[in-house]
């Protein structure tokens, strides 16, 4: 069964229907490193120069290596295929989404719904709030978030702070 790694290393059994087609999360590996740096170009670009107003290849690059951690890092698979990524953090009082990526091709199909949920479920059972932050330009990541639930907590410019009490209960 795939899981979801947690910062210290323990894991969050996976396995999720989403709109008929079994999802999974695998734990990421070294050999990972490009798909996700690739995905992370096809998802982030576009967002981060309506933000930032350039997409400058080597420090993303330079960025995305510090961050890096396979251990606190999943491979979305859908019928075997990788198809995005979840950074999840087990914080003593929290758990923080650090990123949760679907490919262009993919989205729209309740992926991250179910993937977010899966997290929230965790984060119920466990009775821990799961907080994250979105790019004031990621629109459409927001209104996923706040269908789901998140709360605005605050702004950390260009970044919205974001909330959920955890219930895996959509508010």
């Amino acid at each position: 069964m795939a899981a979801i790694p947690r910062r210290n290393r323990g894991t969050i059994p996976v396995k999720i229907l989403v709109r008929a087609t079994l999802a999974s999360l695998r734990p990421a590996t070294a050999r990972d490193r490009e798909y996700l740096f690739s995905l992370h170009r096809a998802t982030m670009r576009d967002v981060i120069e309506r933000t930032w107003g350039t997409w400058d290849e080597a420090w993303q690059r330079a960025h995305f290596e510090a961050r890096f951690d396979p251990p606190g890092i999943s491979v979305i698979t859908v019928e075997g295929r990788d198809v995005g990524t979840l950074w999840l953090e087990r914080r003593p009082a929290e758990l923080y989404v650090a990123e949760i990526q679907v490919s262009p091709e993919m989205q729209g199909r309740g992926i991250g719904t179910a993937v977010l949920l899966t997290v929230l479920a965790r984060a119920g059972a466990e009775a821990l709030p799961v907080t994250l932050q979105v790019l004031r330009a990621n629109a459409g990541a927001r209104r996923l978030y706040e269908r789901l639930g998140f709360r605005v907590t605050g702004e950390a410019e260009p970044h919205v702070l974001m909330r959920h009490d955890g219930s895996g209960r959509r508010h």
